[in-house]
């Protein structure tokens, strides 16, 4: 800092929006300039193409950042995203690598179909960097990827769970593994890891990773993850897995620019893949169905498909792992339609009703733990354990039991409203607990996607492993194994996982007679009543 000057600080949160350029300026405001008149477009930058400069905010230009050109290690995939990424780093005047990581299976790992379209993707990232001019090498993260995102995601399945192998891909795989094989091969090059990932960064300008840490390993300069410019294309959810360290060394040049102008960007500069569609589906599947992969790794196991609400036997599924909560398609059933609302581990019973909206009244809310956050602890809670303060007040209103229609449960709690850290499975968030979150800057997505919930978070007493969620609507599908990811206005905060309900021992002992068991090699041991 010079002398005299005044401290630099941060914008506050309320001052961040899509299109915030992530500038500090002095007394918390944003930069009084327009970004064109200081970015500007280096002109030693060998590219075909001339961006506007209001593009290139979410680079890092040299002019913003000391003069400093940075040297980047440009993760492409051979889709358009990574490509204009790529595209628009180099157009600002930073040295960039392309790699493209090779993460398919091989036939040591049963990938018996011939259907993986990595050898598109390859030859489309090249075709790019031929295009612009950057040298392109090819990583290969075959065992890691397999063994700390595919293996991870068959054994999550196998326990009825919903996994996303997608959010894993991101902090284990593209910014864990490979930051790993850059340090061992590639020590201290690169200032910055960049991808195509549709999210922004606040940070301060001029700050690289390599100096982001003092001494003792403690984060001097906390960057914070904000959602992107394209609401339906933000992938913050993706990202909310990450630590503080990764997240630090990492760069999302498209971050505030909406698809629509992607495309074109990709056009103007003349890229091979600008009409080339967006990849769909679970990142290590490829074109493979879902359901082949499953039964090629875990078999199949028949088991009774059940009314819910009757216990009458309508059907026959092939293991309980191919089935998750909320679930339409592919269940084989007449006079639909049928959703997916439970299902029985232990027996192997899939649990399904016609009247999937008035099943479950604990939609709105459910139980998280597993807690990953951005900053590498949980945000701050008040003295009932609520996440920001947002939900207080409701819960000491709902504990008071001062609301008409109050009744003791006999336990000092008013119906209908848990106590801290249970989960029940009757009547699900209390009118005063849901009131809480319209109000609640707090806000969870449950999948990806535009949509999220206001919501509010409770940490359980005794500590912030696990916690209760209640959220400002009901959900169809949330599942256990899902990511749910926190936000405090748009700045992306982390993620939990959404937990099991407690068993339903009143199903298992209606429905004995559809329950199957199996031991340790997954031969059936009993196959009790086949119908009815």
């Amino acid at each position: 800092m010079r002398r005299g000057s005044s401290p630099r600080r941060r914008p506050p949160l309320a001052a961040l929006s899509p299109d915030d350029s992530g500038i500090i300026a002095n007394a918390d405001e944003p930069a009084p300039f327009v970004l064109a008149d200081v970015v500007g477009v280096d002109p030693s930058a060998s590219a075909p193409w001339t961006p506007d400069p209001e593009m290139l905010r979410f680079c890092e230009p040299p002019a913003l950042n000391g003069g400093r050109k940075l040297k980047v290690a440009v993760l492409l995939s051979g889709g358009v995203d990574s490509s204009v990424a790529l595209t628009l780093l180099k157009a600002a005047g930073h040295d960039c690598v392309a790699f493209y990581l090779q993460i398919w299976f091989v036939e040591d790992f049963r990938n018996t179909w011939d259907a993986c379209p990595w050898e598109d993707d390859l030859n489309a990232a090249q075709g790019v960097c031929e295009t612009l001019d950057v040298p392109l090498e090819v990583v290969p993260l075959t065992n890691q990827y397999w063994d700390l995102v595919v293996a991870h995601s068959i054994d999550q399945i196998s326990r009825g769970r919903t996994p996303n192998p997608d959010m894993l891909c991101n902090s284990r795989v593209k910014f864990g593994a490979f930051a790993d094989w850059l340090e061992a091969n590639r020590g201290g090059e690169f200032h910055r890891v960049a991808s195509g990932h549709y999210a922004a960064m606040d940070r301060v300008p001029g700050i690289l990773a390599d100096v982001h840490w003092d001494d003792e390993g403690v984060g001097r300069h906390p960057c914070r993850l904000v959602m992107s410019g394209d609401a339906r294309k933000d992938q913050t959810y993706f990202l909310a897995h990450l630590s503080q360290r990764q997240l630090a060394a990492l760069t999302f040049p498209i971050g505030g620019l909406p698809k629509s102008q992607i495309r074109q960007i990709a056009r103007d500069a003349g890229l091979p893949n600008a009409e080339r569609k967006d990849s769909q589906g679970i990142c290590f599947l490829g074109k493979v169905k879902f359901s082949e992969f499953v039964a090629e790794h875990l078999g199949e196991r028949p088991g009774a498909i059940v009314e819910l609400e009757t216990g009458t036997r309508l059907g026959t599924h092939c293991g309980f792992w191919f089935h998750t909560i909320g679930q339409r398609q592919g269940l084989g059933l007449s006079g639909g339609p049928w959703y997916v609302a439970a299902k029985d581990l232990v027996g192997n019973v899939v649990y399904v009703t016609r009247d999937y909206y008035s099943v479950d009244k604990e939609r709105n809310t459910f139980r998280v733990g597993e807690f990953s956050w951005l900053s590498d602890g949980p945000p701050a809670a008040d003295d009932d354990g609520y996440a920001l303060g947002h939900g207080g007040e409701a819960a000491r209103l709902a504990s008071s039991c001062d609301g008409a229609g109050c009744s003791d449960r006999g336990d000092g709690a008013p119906t209908g409203v848990s106590r801290r850290g249970e989960h029940t499975m009757n009547g699900g968030a209390s009118a005063s607990e849901v009131d809480a979150t319209k109000t609640s800057e707090l806000y969870c997505k449950v999948r990806h996607g535009e949509n999220r919930y206001r919501c509010t978070l409770r940490f359980d007493a005794g500590g912030g492993d696990a916690g209760t969620v209640v959220i400002d609507g009901d959900d169809q599908g949330l599942a256990a194994g899902q990511f749910a990811v926190f936000y405090d206005g748009r700045v992306c905060l982390g993620c939990g996982v959404i937990l099991e309900q407690p068993a339903r021992e009143d199903l298992a002992e209606r429905d004995a007679a559809h329950r199957t068991f199996a031991n340790t090699e997954g031969e059936v041991l009993e196959l009790e009543g086949a119908g009815a």
